[in-house]
C-alpha cells in the first residue's frame, strides 16, 4: 500500500507531455474592469471635467462639458466592446522535466473595435501586434501540487489540482485563473 501510495504520487507529479489551456485568461480581469468603470463613470466624469477646467484656467461651459461626458461615455463603450471582443487564450505545454512553453493567442473581434469607434488603420495595427505574440520558455519545479515557473526575471506559482486536471493561479487577489488539461 505504502509503494502504491509513493508511486501514485510521484505520477502525479510528474509534468511531462502534459499540455493546460484556458480561452480566455483575461476575462474575469476585463469584466472587472468595465463593471468598475460602470459604477465609478460620474467619479471619472468629474475628474476629466476637472482637469479640463485646470488644463483651461477657467469654468467649462455646459457645452464643453457635454464634450468632456462624451470622451468618457467613448472611454466605456471601447472598454467594454474589448472586453467582449478580445479573447487571450494561453497553453501551457510542459516539454521536459525543468522546461515549459507558455503561448499566448490573442484574438480581438474586428466588430467589436469598429463597434468602439477604433478606425480602421488602428484596428488593423491592434489586430497584427496581437498575431504576433510569441511562445516563451520557462524553467519550473515541481513542489509537491505547486508548480513554480520562472521565466528568468519573476517567478509564478500555479496550483496543480489532486486529480492533475487543473493548474490554478491568481492574477491578483480578485482575479483567479484555471488551466484545463487537454492532453
Amino acid at each position: 500500500l505504502l509503494l502504491f501510495a509513493s508511486l501514485s504520487a510521484q505520477a502525479q507529479t510528474n509534468m511531462v507531455g502534459r499540455v493546460y489551456h484556458n480561452p480566455n485568461i483575461l476575462a474575469g480581469k476585463m469584466k472587472e474592469l468595465s463593471q468598475k468603470a460602470d459604477k465609478e463613470f460620474d467619479e471619472m466624469k468629474n475628474e476629466a471635467i476637472k482637469k479640463e477646467e485646470e488644463k483651461r484656467k477657467r469654468k467649462l461651459t455646459v457645452k464643453e462639458i457635454a464634450q468632456v461626458e462624451e470622451k468618457v461615455k467613448e472611454g466605456q463603450q471601447m472598454l467594454k466592446a474589448m472586453e467582449q471582443g478580445m479573447k487571450t487564450a494561453i497553453t501551457i505545454t510542459f516539454k521536459d522535466e525543468k522546461t515549459a512553453i507558455m503561448k499566448m493567442d490573442m484574438k480581438i473581434n474586428d466588430k467589436a473595435m469598429k463597434a468602439a469607434g477604433i478606425g480602421w488603420a488602428k484596428r488593423k495595427v491592434i489586430q497584427a501586434a496581437c498575431a504576433a505574440t510569441p511562445s516563451e520558455k520557462s524553467k519550473y519545479t515541481v513542489k509537491g501540487n505547486m508548480i513554480i515557473m520562472d521565466d528568468g526575471e519573476e517567478k509564478d506559482t500555479l496550483t496543480l489540482s489532486e486529480d492533475g486536471k487543473y493548474l490554478s493561479g491568481q492574477m491578483d487577489a480578485d482575479n483567479p485563473f484555471k488551466f484545463n488539461r487537454t492532453k
